[in-house]
Formats: C-alpha cells, sequence, structure tokens
C-alpha cells in the first residue's frame, strides 16, 4: 500500500457510536432518566450518528490525494477501497435517524436499550469495513447479526419474535462456517492479519483443498448473514416483521457484510487464482439474481416484495465482486453505495406509507398520489435509480455493473459475453416492472377505503427520502462526483 499515514481519524469513526452507546446504556439502572431520555432518545440517536458522520467526512480529503490511513497495531485502514462505504453506512443511518424523529413508535425496548442497539449495530458495521484482521472481522461480523435480531425483536408484533428467532438459527449455524474458514486460514497461514496472509501464501497454497474449503466456508456463512440464495430463507420473513425505521436501518448491511465477504476471499485468490473460487461466488450470486427477481414478483405485501428485491440486489453485489478485478472492485463498491442508498429512500417512503395507513397489503392501498405526493416522488426516483433508468445515478452504476461483467466474460469466453451480458440486462426489466406496480397499486388509481383519511406524512419522514430523490439526480447529472472515491487511488 502506496502513502501510508498514521491517524487517529478512523478510529475515532470507529469509537464514537460505541462510546455514545455505552453512555446511554449507563443510563438503564436510573429508572428516573427513564422518561427525559425517552423524550430525548431520537435526538440522541441522530448525534450519536452525526459525530461519526462529520468525522469520516475530515478522512475524505486525504484519500481523495491517495493516502492510507492506518493504525496497524489494530489492523484498522481506511482508503479509497472502503472510505466510500464507511461514508455510505454513515449517511444513510443519519438519513433514518432523522426519520425516526417522526416515525417511532416504540417497542418492546426501552429507549435505552434500543438506542444502544443501534449504534452497536452501526459500531460493528464500520468495524467490518476498517478492520483487515480475521477475527476482527469474525467479531464484528457476529454482533452485526447479533445486534440486527434484538433489532428485529423490537417491534411489537408476534411475526416479529418468530422472525427474530428464525434469523438467529440461521445466522448461529452460519458463525461457526465463518468461524471455520478464519482457524483454516490462520492455521495455515500463522497470521490473521489479510495483507499478511496475501503476501505468505506458502502454507496456503501448498494445501489447495483446505484453502477451497475456508472459501466455501465463508460463502455459506457470510452468504447466510447477507441473504443470498440458498441461504436467504429468513429475508422475506424478517422485512415484515421489522419497523419501518428497522428496515431503513438495514439497507445499511450489505455494505459492510458483502465487502466483508470480499475482504475474507480476496486475498485467497490473490495468491491462489483458482476459477473455481469465481464459480463458487458467481454461482451464489446469479442464483440470488434469478431466485430474487422470480420470487418478488408474485407478493402482495410490500414489504415481501422489497425482500426479495434485495435479494436480487445482493446477488449482483456478489457476483461482480466475486470477479476479483481492479474493474469489478469500483464497480461492485459504486454499486453497493448506490443500490443501499437508493433502497433506503424506497424502504423510507414505504415505511411513512404503513405508518399513515397502517397497511403494506398492496390491494388494500390506492390513489395516495395526491395525499402523499411527497412521499411519492422521493419513492418513485429512488425505485427507477434502482432499476438503472438515465439520468439517474443508478444508471451509471448498473454501466459499471455491466461493462466490468462484460469486459471480464469477454476474456474468458470470447463473444458469447455479449449474449450472456443481454439475457442479464433482460432479466433486469423484471425488477423495474415490479417496482413500477408497486408504485401503481400505492399512489395511483382510485382512493382506497383504507386510505380515505389519510394525511402526508410529517417533514422528518418525507424530506430524507426526498433528500436522497435528489442525490440520486444530482449524481446522475454529474457522475464524477459518484466515481471519484473509487478512482483516487
Amino acid at each position: 500500500m502506496k502513502g501510508l499515514m498514521f491517524s487517529l481519524l478512523p478510529l475515532i469513526t470507529l469509537v464514537l457510536p460505541m462510546f455514545i452507546s455505552i453512555l446511554c446504556l449507563s443510563v438503564y439502572p436510573f429508572s428516573f432518566f427513564h422518561s427525559a431520555f425517552t423524550r430525548l432518545s431520537r435526538y440522541i440517536l441522530i448525534i450519536g450518528i452525526a459525530l461519526p458522520l462529520v468525522v469520516s467526512i475530515l478522512m475524505i480529503p486525504e484519500v481523495l490525494s491517495g493516502r492510507t490511513l492506518e493504525l496497524p497495531s489494530l489492523s484498522i485502514y481506511v482508503n479509497s477501497t472502503n472510505i466510500a462505504l464507511i461514508f455510505g453506512v454513515l449517511l444513510i443511518s443519519f438519513f433514518v435517524s432523522v426519520y425516526s424523529i417522526g416515525a417511532d413508535r416504540g417497542g418492546r425496548l426501552r429507549s435505552e436499550i434500543y438506542v444502544f442497539s443501534v449504534l452497536l449495530f452501526v459500531f460493528c458495521m464500520l468495524g467490518i469495513i476498517m478492520v483487515y484482521d480475521l477475527f476482527g472481522i469474525f467479531i464484528f461480523v457476529e454482533t452485526t447479526i447479533g445486534a440486527a435480531i434484538i433489532l428485529v425483536a423490537h417491534s411489537p408484533t408476534r411475526i416479529s419474535s418468530e422472525a427474530a428467532f428464525k434469523y438467529l438459527i440461521l445466522t448461529a449455524i452460519s458463525a461457526l462456517f465463518v468461524l471455520l474458514g478464519v482457524l483454516i486460514v490462520y492455521i495455515l497461514s500463522g497470521s490473521s492479519n489479510l495483507f499478511v496472509i496475501s503476501s505468505s501464501s506458502s502454507q496456503l497454497t501448498s494445501n489447495p483443498h483446505l484453502l477451497m474449503l475456508a472459501v466455501a466456508c465463508f460463502i455459506v456463512g457470510l452468504g447466510a448473514d447477507i441473504g443470498l440464495v440458498p441461504f436467504h430463507g429468513w429475508v422475506p420473513d424478517v422485512w415484515p416483521a421489522s419497523t419501518p425505521i428497522i428496515n431503513g436501518f438495514s439497507c445499511t448491511e450489505p455494505l459492510p457484510l458483502v465487502f466483508g465477504l470480499y475482504k475474507l476471499i480476496e486475498p485467497l485468490y490473490r495468491i491462489y487464482p483458482s476459477n473455481t473460487i469465481i464459480l463458487l461466488v458467481g454461482g451464489v450470486g446469479l442464483s440470488s439474481v434469478m431466485v430474487g427477481t422470480l420470487l418478488a414478483y408474485r407478493q402482495t405485501d410490500f414489504w415481501r416484495t422489497i425482500a426479495y428485491l434485495t435479494i436480487e440486489e445482493f446477488g449482483k453485489m456478489a457476483l461482480i465482486l466475486g470477479l476479483f478485478t481492479p474493474d469489478s472492485l469500483i464497480a461492485g463498491q459504486i454499486l453497493l453505495v448506490n443500490s443501499s442508498l437508493m433502497k433506503t429512500g424506497m424502504v423510507l417512503s414505504l415505511g411513512s406509507v404503513q405508518i399513515c395507513n397502517n397497511s403494506s397489503d398492496l390491494t388494500l392501498l390506492g390513489g395516495l398520489a395526491e395525499k402523499m405526493n411527497k412521499t411519492m416522488w422521493g419513492y418513485i426516483i429512488c425505485s427507477l435509480s434502482l432499476a438503472g433508468i438515465p439520468p439517474l445515478s443508478g444508471f451509471y452504476a448498473k454501466w459499471f455493473f455491466y461493462s466490468a461483467l462484460h469486459d471480464f466474460l469477454l476474456t474468458h469466453v470470447g463473444m458469447i459475453a455479449s449474449v450472456l451480458v443481454t439475457l442479464l440486462i433482460s432479466v433486469s426489466i423484471i425488477p423495474l416492472v415490479i417496482l413500477l406496480r408497486v408504485f401503481h397499486r400505492i399512489f395511483l388509481g382510485q382512493l382506497s377505503p383504507v386510505s380515505k383519511n389519510t394525511k402526508e406524512a410529517p417533514l422528518s419522514m418525507w424530506f430524507p427520502g426526498v433528500v436522497i430523490a435528489f442525490i440520486a439526480i444530482l449524481l446522475g447529472l454529474q457522475p464524477n462526483l459518484l466515481t471519484a472515491l473509487f478512482r483516487s487511488s
């Protein structure tokens, strides 16, 4: 790595959410603080995310100059390969925390535990992105999943408990696979630092079967945590069971988890560049694209629709990052950030629809264009961007995705590459149709009986979605802003 520079900014960015979360938890034993904390909890959450967001912005100029900010003793590194993901996690979390001012309806957890869990969730996601140590990544991944399970169970409904339990069982099993993969790599290489592992490969390359076993363990373990096919069973249950706020925060999960999968496998591919690794990751990714797309079409609950489209997006992220080329890394990061941000705008808009109409059933909604016009614009612009319609930011994200995929296939299968990419583009039209159908059923047509007394959501609820829609337009008109961070090194 060139341009290494010791800096405390990454550590400060990482520690701030955890520090504030511990302060919140320390209030829990004192019941006389509870009512005051409950009133202030939404604003404490905003502060707990805004402060590290500001610090992350301070790191951007250094990264743009080509430097890598490091704390080698903690295996923490921030450069062009992860700065946009760090900023994306914090920016999306900030939007959702603002949304929660008007959308928070309480839940099972006391406010102190709830804020602690959210900030712990953010802290662990940042840790996955920043830390380049096998055991550090494992601990952060499993703590992220643990916090996510607690937040799913926060919703005061019966189905949330069932969904959280299913989520717990599947991810508990997946943790064993991740740990097994970590132990195999550590024992063979004698180090847990990913940079050391990738530069000292003798033991790993002399045991290719164990190396491939470690790769398979990472795919199964993190694939289940992410929600890739065939480990996706918990995803369509968790989305309808969670509150709209938690669904908003969950939009950040692919940033650390998909990138974490890439970080664990890429050093192994670098020292043992087997096409089998690409086929394994790409096969899981392509399967997720197909299954997610097909199952999303027949859903009548918009949360289940979004859940299956989420699986489809996960598949594209895994597919492109699993090519392990410089162009695919750039394309994958752009796709990660844009998809997560645009999906957040959609999810917050749909959350407003659910809260204002007390329903997520597409067969019961309709005619909300006049009553919730600001929410409508947030949804339609973000959904069009997610689908890759020009001149929105998603068009360039998908352009980089298909370009990198085509270039890779061209070197391996020749002119058949164009046919394969064309087929994949054809399949990607289905999510656009699904998103437009959701828009039509919610906002167009006659006003449904459920929505007769509906009013526009409060400012704090529709504003984040509109801002994200504006970002989609801005980055679509100025795509150089989208690519600057990824091309700086």
